[in-house]
């Protein structure tokens, strides 16, 4: 048995002793370099190379080939999306419209526009559409828009109580508004007028006073204003010279001050005048008012002002350092519009408080004065 176990040992040193000398001892086995070194199959002179077959070999977006399927779905995805957006056509962007006036005729407010009737109408349709109107008829060829009857809210929302305007939908005001906006085209055809004509009813008990019927009530110039003034500044006219044309039926005269409430609620004081004379107008209205100009940017156009504080005696008088702390502060707008200026104003926090819209009027009514 010692023989055997003998035998054995010595075949494995023998073994080991070979490998050593190859080389494959403690060096791992390379296979990169050992496929390296087999030359390349060349085709025999002869003979030419196999036509491989496209059937079924996948392509890219772009012709190249890919590995995987998804790729192939991700570029193929993003190339239909590309040609679908090709196709799609652009949309239509209205074309800004230029000389806009308002025009009386009597008693009869409408709007000019040196626009052939062919530009105005879209702009009058989309005007309809973005107001929140629901067309009832519509004739391009005779020019003619009629809107739905909608519930006018805005008149039940200011002068009804708080549960009024918190359930909203469980409550009705009784009235209801369409409107009737007829184009015209000039005789030369260059311009075209636009009229808006207001149709109202409302909600009436009737004899037994149990049951409602609708009846028509007379239409309303103000709310045919309010709609003038709107499609003005959908026009492109400012919104506060839209106002004042509103107002006063035409253009305002040159040099002329107003106070104008626009359709947004806030009120502004639009002067008929280049902005240097309506600066000084507006700072002299400023001082006679009793405001405090504390600060002013000229190339901004803004007052910084604050309500003086009155105090009684003698060590009140000697405390000026508690003015800041006790005044209400304001900053004075006044915005060049090239021939007129507006002139808003606001608190600190760029609100229109109840303050401030006091402090409006009174700089407003020294303005005139």
């Amino acid at each position: 048995m010692k023989v055997l176990h003998l035998g054995i040992c010595v075949v494995v040193l023998v073994s080991l002793a070979g490998c050593s000398a190859m080389g494959l001892g403690s060096k791992p086995i390379d296979y990169k370099a050992g496929a390296g070194q087999v030359p390349s199959i060349e085709v025999p002179p002869g003979l030419t190379a196999p036509v491989t077959d496209d059937t079924y070999k996948v392509e890219g977006a772009e012709g190249e080939s890919v590995a995987t399927y998804s790729s192939y779905a991700k570029d193929k995805g993003a190339t239909a999306v590309e040609q679908h957006r090709s196709a799609e056509p652009a949309p239509a962007v209205l074309a800004p419209v230029k000389g806009v006036s308002l025009e009386r005729d009597g008693t009869q407010r409408y709007l000019k526009v040196d626009e052939p009737a062919e530009k105005v109408w879209p702009v009058v349709k989309s005007f309809v559409n973005e107001a929140g109107f629901k067309v009832q008829n519509e004739d391009q060829a005779a020019g003619i828009i009629e809107t739905d009857w909608t519930e006018n809210r805005a008149r039940d929302n200011k002068d009804s109580g708080i549960l009024t305007r918190i359930f909203n939908g469980l409550f009705s005001t009784g009235e209801r508004d369409r409107y009737r906006i007829r184009l015209e085209r000039s005789k030369d055809g260059t311009s075209t007028n636009v009229y808006v004509t207001h149709y109202g009813k409302e909600e009436v008990l009737d004899s037994t006073g149990t049951t409602t019927n609708w009846q028509s009530r007379p239409n309303d110039p103000e709310m045919e204003a309010e709609m003038l003034q709107r499609l003005m500044v959908r026009f492109g006219v400012n919104p506060a010279e839209a106002a004042v044309a509103t107002a006063q039926g035409g253009p305002a005269a040159s040099g002329s001050a107003n106070l104008v409430q626009i359709f947004d609620g806030s009120s502004i004081i639009v002067i008929n005048d280049a902005f240097d004379k309506s600066w000084r107008r507006v700072g002299l209205a400023i001082e006679k008012t009793g405001l405090v100009v504390e600060d002013k940017d000229r190339e901004k156009g803004i007052y910084y002002v604050h309500t003086p504080v009155a105090k009684s005696g003698w060590l009140q008088k000697l405390e000026f350092w508690k003015d800041e702390d006790t005044a209400q502060h304001f900053r004075v707008n006044v915005k060049d519009n090239g021939a007129s200026c507006d002139v808003s104003m606001a608190d600190m926090n760029g609100e229109s408080s109840n303050e401030a819209r006091q402090q409006l009027e009174a700089i407003y009514k020294n303005i005139n004065q």
